[in-house]
């Protein structure tokens, strides 16, 4: 139901052939060459490059990564792997953006490049391999199930998979007939999947390159396998299974090792509190493996993930104390005992160096870019590949060095410099118990300092999330429309520790208004805001939030709600969060009053007097349309304005190009409907 941490967040020429593109224009431009600015428009929004899936060279001195564009015309994704160079040279596009690829990993050798890719009749997306040197690429696996991951072996002739097995085919004098759908675990829905079955569940296999053999190292069970890595000497494989909603150790995740041959005993080495984004880093001698833990099952859905080191020959784990009270991600090996990261920190993405040995933390970076993906290396001299955007910067890759920050890639430079972003500036706010909250204020465009604008309370989601000094396309496109727009890291939000982000814990929709009202006040206080021209919105807990605000406060005079629940009842054993229900509030017949109080919104839907705008994807198990669906039915009974927009085929995050543009569309107009 979007309580689990949650971001939304992409060419050309010949399938798999490497190919040298002209040099980008220099990243600084002449002041006679810049265009004339404009507020940023949804052509711009969707022509904007995204970069994600970062992946170093052995030797440090290249990055692969993925750069993802919207095919307006085909209305629908395209992704081309990219290779960046650190010493400056142009950026050369790696495959062909026709055919989209993902999950760029150098071989340990440094002569290949593999990725995933769906080709041709392919059911599921296998790897491909590239020649460093040149040439087309070529498939290596010929797998029937889903490759959800892949590592390759130290000596580069196997690669680990990470793989669910095949389903179940139908039969061959009707292929047009449908399998029931049999389900056995307790949790038995994830977004994206729909359904999980006895063959969604992902095991290890070995894949041989040079015979092209596939064979099974852990058996498949009631479990996932969420991280897998070759230990240094390449004999054995650690990896986490994720047993989070296991009644004897709830929340965890169970780190083992087994041999990298087939028949090998697997052995439970530690039983960990479970954390987002996982990693393995393992010890030059192999005796010890890094990661990353949570908290006990109650708060673990909020808690700030820790680095922490596991000696595999006792199972005790150390947690590093320099992590502590801050919010850990993407670990990456850089090689003598470092771990590189990206911490949030208060409104800031920070990259930073852990030292296992004696404890300590470098932050590094410029603060006014937020970093979001990085790759090792192994040269602690040497700067390292980033992929980073600031306020008023489309996402590129930078070279980092130290505190310093230099741009290699010029993916978005063209249309970046086009755009007229609205300014921003941090704010603070006191509430009504007491505490302080942080967040920033989006100055709507043409802002005139001492006239009062309309203004968007526009909620992130998470609530394991912030909103940060980065490019947020929602946020500017409402400000160009002239609005105002509060972005508030309420408490439940990362960045500002444990405490702050499990103040929420089983009690949703309370503290959090409290902070979202304090920001409205602040605002108004200031003479920004006017109070008669207040909106709200947000999609997943922001959409959730939405809800909580309208059905306790009317002087918001438009609410945009996506993919939002007012009737946590209904959701039980609909959603894919049935770890939380069970560890966090408890089933609702052991705490029915819980369980109402947070169905308020719908419980009490005739207070609402908010005209709001309901929307969300019909393939959603994250937060299922049922929740917009509810409230709509609620608001057009009890005569208050609203309308429900559903997307048909999306799940938690809008994907297809067209229906992207129509939210954008539509937002713009509700709040000019009723604001304006």
């Amino acid at each position: 139901m979007g309580i689990a941490k949650w971001r939304q967040a992409s060419r050309v020429l010949r399938c798999g052939t490497i190919l040298a593109l002209a040099a980008p224009p220099a990243l600084a431009v002449a002041a006679d060459a810049t265009p004339a600015r404009h507020a940023v428009t949804i052509d711009d929004i969707l022509a904007m490059r995204s970069l994600s899936e970062m992946a170093c060279a052995p030797d440090g001195r290249q990055a692969a990564y993925v750069v993802s564009n919207a095919d307006v015309k085909a209305d629908k994704h395209r992704s081309a792997i990219w290779l960046a160079d650190l010493a400056g040279a142009p950026a050369l596009q790696l495959t062909d953006g026709e055919e989209s690829a993902s999950a760029p990993a150098f071989s340990p050798d440094g002569k290949t490049i593999a990725f995933l890719s769906k080709r041709g009749k392919d059911k599921q997306a296998q790897i491909w391999l590239l020649d460093r040197r040149g040439g087309e690429a070529q498939k290596l696996t010929d797998v029937k199930g889903d490759i959800a991951a892949f590592r390759w072996s130290p000596d580069s002739r196997r690669v680990l998979l990470t793989l669910s097995d095949p389903a179940p085919e139908p039969p061959k004098d009707d292929a047009e007939r449908p399998l029931p759908v049999v389900v056995d675990d307790v949790k038995f829905k994830e977004d994206g999947q729909g359904f999980i079955t006895a063959e969604s569940h992902t095991h290890l296999a070995l894949f041989d390159v040079a015979s092209r053999t596939e064979t099974r190292l852990t058996a498949s069970d009631s479990f996932d396998v969420i991280a897998a890595e070759w230990a240094p000497d390449g004999k054995s494989v650690a990896y986490l299974a994720n047993h989070g909603i296991d009644p004897a150790a709830p929340a965890t995740q169970w780190l083992g090792v087994v041999e990298a041959k087939v028949g090998a005993a697997p052995r439970v080495v530690a039983k960990l509190p479970g954390a987002l984004g996982q990693s393995l880093i393992w010890s030059a001698d192999g005796t010890k493996i890094a990661h990353l833990v949570g908290d006990v099952p109650k708060v673990n859905q909020y808690s700030q993930p820790r680095l922490a080191e596991t000696v595999l020959a006792t199972g005790q784990t150390r947690i590093v104390a320099s992590s502590v009270g801050t919010y850990v991600q993407r670990p990456v090996d850089l090689g003598g005992g470092r771990v590189g990261a990206i911490l949030a920190e208060d409104r800031h993405e920070v990259p930073a160096v852990f030292d296992l040995a004696t404890g300590g933390v470098q932050r590094l970076g410029d603060p006014r870019l937020a970093v979001f993906d990085q790759c090792g290396g192994r040269d602690a001299r040497a700067p390292r590949a980033v992929i980073a955007s600031g306020d008023d910067a489309m996402p590129e890759v930078y070279a980092l060095e130290g505190k310093t920050m230099r741009a290699l890639t010029a993916h978005n430079r063209t249309l970046n410099a086009g755009i007229a972003w609205s300014p921003v500036r941090d704010f603070a706010a006191t509430t009504s118990d007491g505490s302080e909250v942080h967040g920033i204020l989006t100055f709507p465009a043409g802002y005139v300092q001492g006239r009062r604008y309309p203004t968007v309370l526009w909620i992130h989601g998470g609530p394991t999330a912030q909103d940060a000094h980065e490019i947020d396309t929602m946020r500017q496109w409402i400000a160009a429309q002239g609005y105002a727009v509060l972005a508030v890291n309420y408490r439940g939000s990362s960045g500002r520790g444990d405490a702050y982000g499990a103040a929420i814990a089983a009690d949703w929709g309370n503290k959090e208004v409290l902070d979202l009202h304090a920001a409205s006040d602040w605002a108004v206080a200031q003479g920004i805001a006017d109070p008669a021209r207040l909106g709200v919105g947000g999609w997943s807990y922001g959409g959730i939030l939405t809800d909580y605000l309208i059905v306790r406060d009317s002087r918001f005079k438009a609410g945009v709600s996506g993919a939002g629940v007012g009737n946590i009842f209904a959701f039980f054993g609909v959603d894919q969060y049935i770890e939380q229900y069970v560890q966090e509030l408890g089933p609702p017949w052991q705490d029915t009053a819980l369980w109402t109080r947070l169905s308020e919104p719908l419980l009490h839907a005739d207070r609402i007097k908010t005209p709001t705008l309901f929307l969300g994807g019909t393939a959603d198990d994250n937060v299922p349309l049922i929740g917009g669906q509810q409230l709509y039915q609620a608001l057009k009974l009890t005569g208050v304005p609203t309308r429900l927009v559903a997307y048909p085929g999306e799940h938690h995050g809008l994907v297809r190009p067209s229906f992207l543009r129509d939210r954008f569309e539509r937002i713009a107009d509700w709040y000019k409907r009723y604001l304006k």
